[in-house]
C-alpha cells in the first residue's frame, strides 16, 4: 500500500510503558524519525531524565513523566497523565498504538471511547495471556497471571488490530479474536546501527538479557563450564541486570571466565556484540528476542533455546543451532560444535545477516508497519 500524496500525515498516538531511559538513542529515536515519513503523532511514556520529558523525534513528540514514586502508585501516576494528555489530543488522533495489552492496551480503550480513533494492540510476550510465572506458583503468581489475562482479553476485543511477533503466535490470536485484524512481524531492531562497525572474534560468547532465571543464565553458565577446558581461551560474557547478584544468590559460586557485566547503554552495546564468537539465548521463555536480531545483524552465528519466537529467528543448521530449553547437555553440545568450527561460525554468520537483510531489517519493520496503520484505518486512507 502507498500512502495517499493528497492527505495530511496519519496522527498517531503511541503508549509506551518504558521505562524509557534515553529516547535519543537508536533503538527508540531511529524507530520513530523512520516512521516520520509518513506519520505524526505523540509518544506517552515516563522518563528517568528530566530533560527527557519533553523530545522531539522526527515528526513525533516525546511526552515523559517524571515520577520518583514505584510500583503500583507510578502506574496510578502514569495512568492519570496519559489519560489526561490523551483528553487534551482526542480530536486530532487517527489511531493509537499501544505497546502491550494489559496496561497501555486498557488506557488505549478509554482514549478511543473519547477520540474515536482506531486502536491497535501489540502482544510484545509469546503467551497471549501474558509471561508465565515460571519460579513460582504461589497464590499471588497465579493472581498475578489471572489478572494479566483479563485485562488483556478487555483491552483485545476492543481492538481494531493486533500485532503479534510470531507465525506461531498468528493462529492462536486469530481464533480468540476472529473479528480484529491480525498482523504479524518483528518488533523493531535497527539493524543498519549494529550492521556498521568493523567486526571481530575475540574468544568469547556473549548472552544479553534478564531475569536470570527467564532467560536461563544459569543453564547456560553450567554448560560453559562443562565445555570449558577444551576451549581454554573461550570466556562467557553475560550483560544484564543484576544479573551478577541472582548469580550468587542461585549458583553460589561460577567458572572463573564467566563474566556478568552490568547493561550498558544501547549505543554501547554494539562493539559487545560486533566482538563475540558466538551469541546465545538460552531462554526458559521469549516472546521474540531483539537481541538475537542485534546479534544477526553483526553477523554472528546463533544459539537459541526452543522456546517462544526463538526458531522463527534461528534457522537450525543455517544461522545458528537449537537446542531443547533446561538441556544443559543439548547447550554444551551447540556450543562445542560452533567454537570448533571456524567456518562453519563464518558460514552462519552470513547467513545471519542475509536473514536480517530479507526479512528482519529496520527498513522492513516501517514497510509492515505502515501496511498495518493503513489496513486497520481502512479504505479512506488507501
Amino acid at each position: 500500500m502507498n500512502m495517499p500524496t493528497d492527505k495530511k500525515k496519519i496522527r498517531i498516538l503511541y503508549l509506551f510503558p518504558g521505562p524509557t531511559y534515553r529516547p535519543d538513542l537508536p533503538n527508540f529515536k531511529d524507530r520513530f524519525e523512520m516512521l516520520s515519513e509518513y506519520f505524526e503523532g505523540e509518544i506517552y511514556s515516563w522518563s528517568c531524565d528530566e530533560k527527557y520529558k519533553e523530545f522531539n523525534v522526527g515528526d513525533f513528540v516525546f511526552r515523559g513523566l517524571i515520577t520518583r514514586k514505584e510500583g503500583f502508585i507510578r502506574k496510578i501516576c502514569l495512568t492519570w497523565h496519559i489519560l489526561k494528555w490523551g483528553w487534551v489530543i482526542r480530536k486530532k488522533i487517527d489511531i493509537i498504538v499501544c505497546f502491550e495489552p494489559m496496561f497501555t492496551g486498557v488506557l488505549g480503550v478509554i482514549i478511543k471511547g473519547f477520540s474515536r480513533a482506531k486502536l491497535i494492540i501489540e502482544i510484545n510476550s509469546f503467551n497471549i495471556g501474558g509471561a508465565v510465572q515460571l519460579e513460582e506458583f504461589k497464590f499471588f503468581g497465579k493472581s498475578r497471571v489471572w489478572v494479566y489475562r483479563a485485562l488483556s482479553d478487555f483491552s483485545l476485543f476492543f481492538a481494531d488490530g493486533i500485532r503479534v511477533l510470531t507465525e506461531l503466535s498468528f493462529p492462536q490470536v486469530a481464533r480468540r479474536f476472529p473479528e480484529r485484524k491480525v498482523f504479524c512481524f518483528h518488533e523493531y531492531v535497527p539493524t543498519h546501527f549494529f550492521a556498521k562497525g568493523q567486526k571481530s572474534d575475540r574468544n568469547y560468547i556473549l548472552c544479553a538479557g534478564f531475569p536470570f532465571y527467564r532467560k536461563g543464565i544459569d543453564i547456560l553458565v553450567k554448560a560453559f563450564e562443562s565445555i570449558a577446558d577444551k576451549f581454554p581461551e573461550m570466556r562467557l560474557c553475560c550483560i544484564g541486570h543484576k544479573l551478577a547478584e541472582e548469580a550468587k544468590e542461585r549458583l553460589g559460586s561460577w567458572h572463573e571466565r564467566v563474566e556478568f557485566i552490568k547493561p550498558v547503554f544501547y549505543d554501547e552495546l554494539k562493539p559487545y556484540f560486533l566482538n563475540c564468537t558466538c551469541f546465545v539465548l538460552p531462554s526458559r521463555e521469549e516472546g521474540m528476542g531483539c537481541v538475537i536480531l542485534e546479534a544477526m545483524s553483526c553477523g554472528k552465528p546463533i544459539i537459541g533455546s526452543r522456546v517462544g519466537g526463538i526458531p522463527g529467528l534461528v534457522h537450525e543448521g543455517e544461522n545458528g543451532l537449537l537446542f531443547e530449553s533446561e538441556d544443559v547437555d543439548g547447550l554444551a553440545q551447540c556450543l562445542e560444535k560452533v567454537l570448533s568450527d571456524k567456518e562453519v561460525r563464518e558460514r552462519m554468520g552470513r547467513k545471519s545477516r542475509e536473514l536480517v537483510e530479507s526479512k528482519f531489517s529496520s527498513k522492513k519493520y516501517g514497510e509492515y508497519f505502515r501496511n498495518m496503520i493503513l489496513e486497520v484505518l481502512g479504505d479512506d486512507y488507501k
